[in-house]
Order: structure tokens, then C-alpha cells, then sequence
């Protein structure tokens, strides 16, 4: 049985609102392991993973249930298999490689991780050339939002990992397409300060429901027939420490209507 165990959490907190959030995310943990025979220590890695030391008898029931509710984060290229799932977080896009650059753990220290132009091509263009910003602007793929990924290379010598998304992070787009809703994908703090905020903005009637992504990735869904632009307008001057993308299905419908054009 393990008695102590270093371990990286799937989780990504912001520098510069670690101070507000990490009591926060202890508050979570200690509510996993208010019954378990464990200590806890937290720590944040330099590119904003979330690390925790547990020792005690229960270890291995933490760890585990930690893994369900969070996922766990690979910190060295040994820790990672062909097919593995990882949550990962949008880094950015690579004009030059064409890709979006993700990091799905402390490992993305040491080797870069992408998901290739041909993977996304493959699985939200049906094969067609559309320009990659386009897609991650259809898909909200932006820095800081969450995304599913399934690892299909690694190469430790040019310390490079390629993905693509995962079969539920597509199952994922393809039901916020078919729920008609529009969504703002907000980045960058926990979801008392969305409530906060969306009652500041009077817009109660206006959000149905709060979908945590992450610990700081919330998908706010919209009443049908409300605009998530006219939505991020009214209540992006009280959460100005979150980044907020609009997900309009409308959108992704013309991006296949072009595509079926084109065949």
C-alpha cells in the first residue's frame, strides 16, 4: 500500500491568482479527504500545475479519488503511453507549425506538446483545408480552456508530443452543436465569482446553468434565444481576471455548410 506520494493534479492555476484560488482548491481536496487517513501538502509547478505530497495509510483512496474527480497530470515523458487521455490546456496556436500548442502536465516543462493541423483537420473538417484559426475560434480553443486529448506520439529525443482530441472531447462539441445553446467559456477563476458576477449583471434569467471544465474553466450556458456575446458585454466588467469565449453552434454550422460545399 502506499504510505506517501508525489503526484501532479490536472489542474492549472493562474500566477496571478494563486494567492485567491489555492485556498480555495485545498478546500476542495480537504472535502475528498475529510474521512481518509492522509495529510496533504499543495504546491504549484512553474508552469501552474497543481502538485500535492500525500502521506498517511489512506493514500492510495485519495490518489484515487482524485483521479476521478480531477484527473492526474503526467510530470516526465515516462509518465506517458501511446493512447493515453490527458486533460490538457490550449497554450496557444503555432503559426508556424500550424498547430495548437497544449500543456497536459509538468512534463510540458520539458517537451512541447501539440495537436497537429492534420489532426484537426481530420476530426472537425472532414479532411478539408479551413485555416486553424478559424477552427480554434469556432471550437473556443483559446489560451487557458481545457481540452481532452489522446496522445498519439511521443519522441523523447526531440522531447516533442503529438495528440489529438479525444473521442469525448469530440462527443463534447458535437453535443454543444446539437443543444442549440449558445455558451461563454470562461477562463481564469472559480465559479463563486461567475455567480457573483452574473448576479451583479442581473442576468440570472439570462444563464440556465454553470458546467465546470476545470477548477478555473467554467462553461456558462445561455436561455435559448440569448446571444453569449451581448451576454459577455454585460458581465465582463465584473470578472475582468477571466478570459470569456463565445461557443455559438450557429458558428460551427456554417464551418460544416462550407464544408459540404466544398465536397
Amino acid at each position: 500500500m502506499i504510505m506517501n506520494a508525489r503526484l501532479a493534479i490536472a489542474e492549472r492555476i493562474p500566477s496571478d491568482a494563486q494567492r485567491k484560488l489555492m485556498p480555495l482548491f485545498k478546500s476542495r481536496i480537504n472535502r475528498l479527504s475529510s474521512s481518509l487517513d492522509v495529510s496533504v501538502q499543495l504546491s504549484v509547478t512553474n508552469n501552474s500545475f497543481v502538485s500535492a505530497e500525500i502521506q498517511g495509510s489512506d493514500s492510495e483512496f485519495l490518489i484515487a479519488l482524485i483521479r476521478k474527480e480531477m484527473q492526474l497530470a503526467p510530470r516526465d515523458l515516462s509518465e506517458i503511453e501511446i493512447n493515453d487521455n490527458f486533460k490538457a490546456f490550449v497554450s496557444g496556436i503555432n503559426k508556424n507549425r500550424q498547430s495548437i500548442e497544449v500543456e497536459i502536465g509538468p512534463v510540458s516543462m520539458k517537451a512541447k506538446c501539440e495537436v497537429t493541423r492534420e489532426a484537426f483537420i481530420a476530426q472537425l473538417c472532414d479532411g478539408r483545408d479551413i485555416p486553424l484559426e478559424r477552427v480554434a475560434q469556432s471550437y473556443c480553443l483559446e489560451e487557458g480552456v481545457p481540452i481532452l486529448v489522446r496522445i498519439t506520439s511521443v519522441d523523447p529525443g526531440r522531447r516533442q508530443i503529438e495528440a489529438w482530441i479525444s473521442d469525448d472531447q469530440i462527443a463534447r462539441f458535437e453535443q454543444w452543436r446539437r443543444q442549440r445553446f449558445h455558451r461563454i467559456i470562461a477562463v481564469g477563476g472559480s465559479q463563486e465569482e461567475l455567480r457573483e458576477a452574473i448576479r451583479l449583471s442581473r442576468i440570472e434569467r439570462d444563464i440556465i446553468q454553470i458546467e465546470g471544465l476545470s477548477f478555473t474553466a467554467s462553461s456558462l450556458v445561455c436561455q435559448f434565444g440569448t446571444e453569449a456575446p451581448g451576454i459577455i458585454a454585460k458581465i465582463g466588467r465584473y470578472i475582468s481576471n477571466f478570459k470569456l469565449h463565445a461557443f455559438i453552434p450557429a458558428r460551427v454550422d456554417k464551418l460544416r455548410i462550407e464544408l459540404a460545399a466544398k465536397q
